[in-house]
């Protein structure tokens, strides 16, 4: 059995034997077998429907960081490995750094309290101390941060 499809109608058909000359069944065409090509059975491709095949440099996601050289470097607001922000830690110690609230944020509570007695009793002084401390918070990197603000055993971690 031979499997043909018909130029003009686009329907497939079998046939018994082969032949140099077929004649449509369903509206009658007459064409040359040598010059038709069987069709191929279709396969789904195998990356997907919705997927094409990348070639070349991939196109960062949305929201990602592009960098020229190199690989990716977390940036001062992404979380580190454990969930706390430098970025969003030292501006809370620029903003309002008397009140302990980045301390509250890194999970000492002790030092919170402590920073909001240090600013009644040094009348201002203790606000300027945690202003430069979140300025060093923005400017150091990740594992410097985690390593002196988060997985501390200080009361009172400080520079």
């Amino acid at each position: 059995m031979i499997q043909f499809q018909c130029p003009k109608c686009g329907q497939q058909f079998t046939l018994p034997q082969p032949a140099n000359q077929v004649t449509c069944p369903i509206c009658g065409e007459k064409f040359n077998v040598a010059t038709t090509i069987p069709p191929q059975p279709q396969q789904p491709p195998k990356y997907g429907p919705q997927q094409p095949p990348q070639y070349g440099p991939q196109q960062p996601q949305y929201g990602q960081p592009q960098y020229a050289y190199g690989p990716a470097q977390p940036g001062v607001f992404d979380p580190g490995p454990s969930g706390k922000s430098r970025g969003v830690a030292g501006l809370l110690a620029i903003l309002i750094g008397g009140l302990g609230v980045h301390y509250f944020y890194l999970g000492h509570t002790a030092a919170g309290f402590l920073s909001i007695l240090l600013s009644f009793i040094t009348c201002g002084i203790w606000p300027l101390v945690m202003l430069i401390q979140g300025v060093i918070m923005l400017t150091m990197d990740q594992a410097s941060f985690e390593q002196k603000y988060v997985y501390t055993q200080s009361a009172l971690p400080l520079f």
